[in-house]
């Protein structure tokens, strides 16, 4: 029997999806492209971070607070204050870490090529930060070309050889209800990695080949005078 699992921090509240963020406050969690400044990268990385309870997301539509923590001061200021091109995954992480002043534990993998062991460890940390109830900041490119596009897994099933993941797409609207708005199948066919992954929304062939992940202790608040907690790897 195919079953789909889903990160357990999600839940629909008067239609709408929403999750428990900073300060235990139920916030919605989707933002979609034209909700903010930037690309779908920031985006994407937002709301990894209203799923990790770092920040809610009315702290990012609403203008500077003097009562903001500082991390949300400088996340704004990073990301936020004006349009900005594309991010790479790594430039993203490098981000991250000066807003929170490296009290925080975040990776980046990326693959550039079809070798197996690499395919294998970037599905396998997908999977296992799902597994750990976190989400996954996902980044591929379309086989037409070089542009790419970032989304974030909430979920997953698995069928013969494939890891379908369930995504929150900051392209497209989310509907009522809905948990997720996209689904990327990942090939996990390793004697035959040429064949590309898909995409259902734009129903195309990509190439999943980077991830960022948050690394956190669940319901540990973040102290930015704790000098020792959630240094990078």
């Amino acid at each position: 029997m195919q079953t789909i699992h889903l990160i357990d921090n999600i839940f629909i509240a008067n239609g709408i999806l929403h999750t428990n963020g900073r300060d235990g406050k139920e916030t919605m969690v989707f933002l979609k492209r034209g909700d903010l400044v930037g690309k779908c990268s920031v985006y994407s990385l937002m709301m990894m971070l209203i799923l990790h309870k770092r920040i809610n997301r009315e702290d990012l539509l609403s203008k500077v607070n003097y009562e903001d923590p500082p991390y949300i001061k400088e996340l704004k200021k990073q990301f936020l204050l004006r349009t900005q091109k594309g991010y790479s995954m790594r430039s993203l992480r490098d981000k991250l870490l000066l807003s929170f002043n490296n009290h925080i534990r975040v990776d980046v993998f990326s693959i550039s090529n079809f070798i197996e062991d690499d395919h294998r460890k970037l599905h396998s940390m997908i999977k296992e930060q799902l597994d750990a109830e976190w989400p996954v900041q996902i980044g591929f490119s379309f086989s037409q070309g070089k542009e790419v596009h970032s989304v974030v897994a909430v979920g997953y099933s698995m069928f013969e050889r494939t890891l379908r993941l369930f995504c929150l797409d900051p392209a497209f609207d989310l509907e009522y209800t809905s948990m997720w708005n996209n689904i990327i199948d990942i090939n996990m066919d390793y004697g035959n990695l040429f064949k590309l992954d898909f995409n259902h929304n734009v129903t195309v062939a990509v190439h999943v080949n980077s991830i960022l992940i948050i690394n956190d202790k669940p319901d540990l608040p973040f102290d930015p005078e704790e000098k020792d907690s959630f240094l990078p790897f």
